[in-house]
């Protein structure tokens, strides 16, 4: 496998020395008692998916973030539930592109994706 064809998904900290990356990160996290299940909780979780190419060309961002940011929205909009063990649904809340000025590395170019997950957990 080339490394230009590599993409890491992991949860936490962006790695700013792969050429593609993508991790994500929880936000927020709400939690409801079901009252009718002793011991279940509803949990509705914030993510956000930081997604990074650094292989562009300087001041010019090619297809490759937006194929990126698509291929998540992908996933997101045509999750059905329980594709991930466990998790319920997925919803998709957009994405934000990230123009930072003086960035160290100017090729490096990143977005976040918002998304929400509903889940259960069992406490018994």
């Amino acid at each position: 496998m080339s490394l230009a064809n590599y993409i890491n998904i992991k949860a936490g900290l962006m790695d700013y020395f792969r050429p593609y990356d993508a991790t994500i990160l929880p936000t927020q996290t709400s939690i409801t008692v079901k009252t009718m299940y002793k011991g279940m909780w509803e949990v509705w979780a914030n993510l956000e998916i930081m997604i990074s190419a650094r292989r562009l060309e300087r001041d010019n961002i090619d297809a490759e973030l937006g194929n990126m940011e698509r291929e998540v929205m992908k996933l997101v909009c045509q999750y059905k539930p329980n594709d991930i063990v466990g998790i319920l649904e997925m919803q998709y809340g957009g994405y934000q592109r990230i123009y930072t000025p003086g960035n160290w590395a100017k090729s490096n170019w990143s977005s976040k994706t918002f998304i929400r997950i509903r889940f259960y957990h069992n406490s018994s």
